[in-house]
């Protein structure tokens, strides 16, 4: 059975991805360890929001996945889309974001409104491309790049560049602050 209304889809995605900004700003923080370190930012660094992007719709879109599944539910290049919208909300976020950090440094309420406007503009690409017909070899490949970039993003929190990407200027480190004994 083919869902009638991907878009009602890419609605409830756009809605859980950004609601889940908020859990998943914080987790680390509340639950310092290894586990957490993999999926939550360990710091304020640019880098780390981007993780903290890329791992908040890979986790949402995964658990739609299931439940999509379970429901026998099939939507055409899920996991194609998932990766080209997400990496495109990344680039297109940052693209617009950089600029305004540099200039006027960090405003939360500036910064959620601008994620918000790229989320609903890379899941609007999300539902285009699952309007196209099924295609296996990109969605297996997507299903193999998609963890792959992941552990990308693991190797960089643990061992990060000393650029200013990388750079916490909150606390004026680099990478996972040493935690007091």
């Amino acid at each position: 059975m083919r869902f009638k209304n991907n878009k009602m889809i890419m609605i409830i995605k756009s809605v859980a991805i950004f609601l889940s900004l908020f859990l998943f700003s914080f987790g680390y923080q509340k639950f310092p360890n290894f586990f957490t370190s993999l999926i939550f930012p360990v710091n304020e660094s640019l880098f780390e929001h981007l993780k903290m992007i890329y791992t908040a719709e890979i986790i949402i879109s995964l658990i739609i996945y299931i439940i999509l599944k379970i429901k026998n539910i099939k939507i055409n290049n899920y996991f194609l889309a998932l990766l080209v919208s997400t990496i495109f909300n990344i680039g297109l976020f940052y693209l617009i974001y950089l600029p305004i950090y540099n200039r006027f440094g960090q405003n939360l309420i500036y910064t959620m409104i601008l994620y918000f406007i790229t989320l609903s503009i890379s899941q609007y690409l999300f539902y285009l491309i699952t309007l196209k017909n099924h295609n296996s070899f990109y969605n297996i490949l997507s299903i193999i790049i998609i963890p792959f970039l992941w552990i990308i993003l693991i190797y960089f929190t643990y061992n990060p560049l000393e650029t200013k990407f990388f750079f916490d200027p909150i606390k004026e480190i680099y990478g996972i602050p040493k935690q007091k004994a």
